[in-house]
């Protein structure tokens, strides 16, 4: 609440009265003293209706109050937020102003448009030597008074972290089970702001771990949704449920996978927590993570074990949702952890077809490349893995000559192959009719098949092993689609130049 503004007040003041508030304000006794005698109106308001005396009050200066209280000045004036002088005095930890005031009249059970007391105010600041006034000294306060939201002192020390002001509240044993309008409890505030200590301190003495408020969130919910991860070990530790589901189907996994919290996934999960839970809408922790385009959430998730084919209500598992969205980090994770690419959606589109209508070219390649030879790849690998980096999978040729290739390729594909070569080629390295499509579909016009050509002969070259002769492979393509000329030129200068870019196998015929 910042209630405390300093906004102009010339259009509201005269000078006199702007002097006066300064004065109030700055404990400046002698210029109250000349002002007043100057006749000056000792309730004048600034544009928030704040008086001499809130200034006064707030900033704790007793003399000031003293002289205004003396000189006729209204010691219940209110605000426009609802605060009189007593309830900024405790707001700001001024005691002896606020006995002042109540001496002098005002009311200790006053409260401002909030439905705050001086007890909230206290609390929320933590002054506790104003809390050990009010409990010791005033007659019938309730520890328990609700303000508009119906939250008590507890939860607004507690919302703060301010342990010694919930101790205290604990001392004069206030309830830590009220809820508010929102059916939260204290241990929902605190866990929200991450405040463990105050966490722990509620649930050591009686608050319940699995309180839910209205959405039917508990506070591992709020903890996990927030980050919070200190706070989830405190949760998990007095056996807050891990799967509990709010009315709309979230664990506390959901939200942590939401907002790309890895500790807390990697807690949660290492918790007990059902992994493959789905929300109202079907979505797993997974999709969840998938749809923040959270890579390193997809992978904790991946190498937890998660069941990376799981279809939302939409029945599209996480590779769709990936990209229809046209995340590609997101993407590559999902092909290197083995993601179903045969699997259509509600509409019937494969994630191929989906990144071909969103025109994601480097998904469609990357899709493509995935479907032709990553079983392969795998197989192919000299040790066993269960994860491959997919930036280095999916991105990069493995093949020594790669790079020395791409240059060859790029002026096969730009100036000698004809319009329909490179649809021949697709056919004879059995690229499906789906990935022709799917590459013709990307660039239109004249000249297009150049480069539907340079993108047909990078896939095709990134699914060479390494022990294979990329040269001997693309002439024997060549002469399959009836261009043997074409075939031999291109082994004559690889010959020639064999010193300097064959790589050893690379230019051997046979």
């Amino acid at each position: 609440m910042n209630m405390w503004s300093h906004a102009s007040n010339r259009e509201f003041m005269t000078k006199s009265e702007i002097n006066f508030h300064s004065a109030a304000k700055d404990n400046d006794l002698e210029s109250i003293k000349k002002l007043l005698r100057e006749k000056v109106d000792i309730n004048c308001k600034n544009n928030l209706d704040r008086t001499p005396l809130h200034w006064a009050a707030a900033n704790g200066n007793l003399d000031i109050l003293e002289k205004l209280v003396d000189a006729g000045a209204d010691v219940e004036a209110t605000d426009k937020y609802g605060m009189r002088p007593v309830l900024w005095a405790a707001w700001f930890g001024h005691l002896e102003a606020m006995k002042f005031l109540i001496n002098s009249g005002a009311t200790p059970r006053c409260t401002n448009k909030q439905g705050m007391g001086i007890l909230h105010c206290a609390a929320q600041n933590s002054h506790v030597h104003i809390m050990n006034f009010i409990f010791e000294s005033l007659e019938d306060f309730k520890v328990d008074e609700m303000e508009k939201s119906d939250r008590t002192a507890l939860f607004l020390a507690a919302e703060e972290g301010h342990i010694e002001s919930v101790m205290r509240l604990i001392d004069m044993r206030c309830d830590v089970t009220i809820r508010d309008k929102e059916g939260e409890t204290a241990v929902h505030v605190a866990a929200r702001k991450g405040h463990h200590h105050v966490v722990k301190r509620l649930l050591m003495i009686g608050a319940l771990v699995d309180d839910r408020d209205v959405d039917g969130r508990t506070a591992l919910h709020v903890a996990a949704d927030n980050g919070h991860a200190v706070v989830v070990d405190v949760l998990l530790e007095f056996n807050a449920g891990a799967d509990t589901e709010t009315i709309k189907g979230m664990t506390p996994l959901h939200f942590a996978a939401t907002n790309g919290h890895d500790e807390v996934v990697m807690t949660i999960i290492k918790n007990g927590a059902y992994i493959d839970a789905q929300n109202f809408q079907g979505n797993t922790a997974l999709h969840l993570a998938t749809l923040g385009n959270s890579r390193h959430i997809i992978e904790i998730l991946i190498q937890a074990n998660c069941d990376i084919n799981i279809a939302n209500n939409r029945q599209q598992t996480a590779i769709h949702v990936a990209v229809e969205n046209g995340f590609q980090e997101s993407v590559e994770v999902l092909l290197a952890g083995g993601a179903n690419l045969s699997r259509r959606e509600k509409l019937g589109k494969t994630p191929l077809q989906l990144a071909s209508r969103g025109s994601f070219v480097a998904i469609v390649d990357m899709i493509i490349k995935a479907e032709r030879y990553y079983a392969v790849t795998r197989e192919y690998m000299e040790q066993e893995l269960d994860y491959v980096d997919p930036h280095q999978y999916l991105r990069t040729p493995k093949h020594p000559s790669s790079t020395q290739m791409k240059d060859i390729l790029w002026k096969l594909a730009t100036k000698q192959l004809k319009p329909g070569d490179w649809k021949k080629l697709a056919v004879h390295w059995k690229f499906t009719s789906d990935h022709i499509r799917c590459i013709e579909h990307q660039y239109t016009g004249t000249n297009s098949h150049r480069e539907h050509g340079f993108r047909l002969l990078m896939i095709w070259l990134h699914g060479v092993r390494k022990d294979e002769n990329v040269i001997k492979l693309l002439f024997e393509a060549l002469v399959a689609i009836d261009r043997r000329g074409l075939a031999e030129q291109m082994r004559g200068k690889s010959e020639a130049r064999s010193p300097k870019v064959c790589m050893g196998k690379m230019c051997a015929m046979c």
